[in-house]
């Protein structure tokens, strides 16, 4: 091994132990303290402050982003998780609201044309599906389906779902990425995909893109937000330019610029693992 192969490997490994150890201490405490941004936070830098919670009490929140009237109630659980519970698929985005959904929230809020009379999926959306709950509560989409690859986390976001008056083809199901028998089944269905920091894991970008290309139909969008972190985010875009039309966006609007300055205050604020970029995918071929 070269030493820039061995340096590349090493910084790999250090940030993936990092991330796991933010999921070891969510298994081992008795809440989920990143839940809102009102609690002690395990993670160093929490959010943009771009979303409000209203505690309503025993787990659940009234969750509403700045740029938006709408609000959904979320069940943000604050217990302990088993490893059985947690591990097993990449789940280390279940413990707490990242600031990539955060930023995917706010785009969706502001372009809900997008979803207008359209089939929308979100894939590894987590204990909240926070984009595609607060996309449904707009009453564009003519479906929504909310997906993780953890059952914990879709029965957590089942329950959130009994709590709001969504519309009735609003639900929530197990899709893990590349796993035939639970993708087949959407082939061709959606003309709208989304996700938010799902590029971490170089294993599960393929099956991602896999995913993608499976579920959406012909001229379908998918919308894509991570940060750069090392590059993982612009290699899954070379990864889909063989099949899609990409477009990248690195500056959302003046509000959000106002926000991301402010945090780049913040001396825990690292760009590269922070800022989410945008990623839009148009899926090549005419329906």
């Amino acid at each position: 091994m070269t030493g820039s192969n061995h340096e590349n490997c090493e910084s790999k490994s250090t940030v993936a132990r990092r991330r796991w150890k933010i999921l070891a201490e969510a298994l081992q405490r008795s809440s989920c303290r990143d839940a809102s941004p009102d609690s002690a936070s395990t993670r160093k830098f929490q959010s943009f402050g771009l979303l409000s919670y209203d505690p309503l009490g025993h787990d659940f929140y009234s969750i509403s982003c700045i740029n938006s009237d709408l609000a959904v109630i979320v069940r943000l659980l604050r217990r302990d998780f088993s490893p059985s519970e947690l591990t097993g698929f990449n789940n280390t985005g279940n413990v707490c609201i990242w600031p990539s959904e955060e930023i995917l929230t706010y785009y969706c809020l502001s372009n809900l044309k997008i979803f207008s009379g359209k089939s929308v999926l979100e894939l590894g959306g987590g204990m909240t599906c926070l984009a595609g709950m607060l996309v449904s509560a707009s009453g564009g989409p003519s479906n929504m389906v909310l997906t993780d690859g953890n059952a914990l986390s879709v029965n957590n976001v089942k329950v959130s779902l009994q709590r709001n008056d969504l519309p009735s083809k609003t639900c929530s199901r197990v899709l893990r990425w590349g796993v035939q028998e639970e993708v087949l089944p959407h082939q061709g269905k959606f003309d709208v995909a989304m996700c938010a920091d799902c590029l971490f894991f170089d294993d599960g970008r393929e099956s991602l893109l896999s995913t993608l290309l499976c579920v959406l139909r012909p001229g379908g969008t998918a919308l894509v937000v991570a940060p750069s972190r090392s590059g993982t985010f612009q290699r899954f875009a070379s990864m889909c330019r063989p099949h899609f039309m990409v477009a990248l966006v690195d500056k959302y609007d003046h509000l959000v610029d106002q926000y991301v300055q402010k945090s780049a205050m913040d001396p825990y604020y690292n760009e590269n693992l922070h800022f989410p970029l945008l990623m839009i995918l148009k899926k090549l071929g005419t329906n």
